[in-house]
């Protein structure tokens, strides 16, 4: 297949990412109930994430934790950086499949960070946030990009997307640096499972 056919495959701008606007829009409703009705401290005992947590078999937390954030900084910075891999990877997969790489980057992010802070530097400690999820995202988009199995996406803009995903980094402390290392960890691996597998026949096609 020519590359300017598989652009035009992998890249319509005409295509609206539904799951990506969903996934932003949820965050936003579920951020405006929590900071209205509960207390930061609260949202942390009761929906964040943590190893010890995760030990009590609380396994609902891999999921609430996602949805969960400190700030409109935090807030705001994680979802303009979803939007902005997820236009291009919802179209690139489709809905279902860009959805279920979301999550199984978050939950899979957050385990990893989790096992890393408690296991490797005994860190016991509460953290939420979409960032595991997204930073997952961007190791997928950088993986195809670099495999050329995905086009039209400047990679300094990659590179935008991940500066602003960390901006909170730079104003808050307590970031939780290994869920971002562990979700940007799955999304490699996802990426490169995808890329020699899936993404490898549809190049060929």
């Amino acid at each position: 297949m020519e590359e300017n056919k598989v652009k035009q495959t992998y890249y319509n701008p005409s295509v609206t990412p539904k799951v990506t606007i969903a996934l932003v829009a949820v965050n936003v409703i579920l951020f405006v109930i929590e900071y209205n009705f509960l207390k930061i401290g609260d949202l942390w005992s009761r929906f964040g994430i943590g190893w010890n947590l995760i030990l009590r078999n609380e396994w609902y937390r891999l999921f609430t934790a996602m949805f969960t954030h400190a700030s409109i900084a935090h807030l705001g910075s994680n979802m303009i950086a979803l939007y902005g891999v997820g236009m291009y990877l919802e179209e690139k997969f489709g809905s279902k499949r860009f959805l279920i790489y979301y999550m199984l980057c978050g939950i899979l992010g957050e385990l990893l960070g989790c096992f890393l802070g408690n296991n490797i530097l005994n860190l016991n400690y509460i953290s939420a946030g979409a960032s595991g999820a997204v930073f997952g995202l961007f190791g997928v988009l950088i993986i195809l990009s670099l495999r050329r199995q995905m086009f039209r996406i400047p990679f300094i803009r990659i590179l935008l997307f991940i500066a602003l995903s960390t901006a909170d980094a730079l104003t808050e402390t307590g970031i939780d640096i290994f869920g971002h290392a562990g979700g940007f960890a799955v999304g490699i691996v996802i990426g490169l499972i995808y890329s020699f597998t899936t993404g490898k026949k549809a190049r060929e096609e």
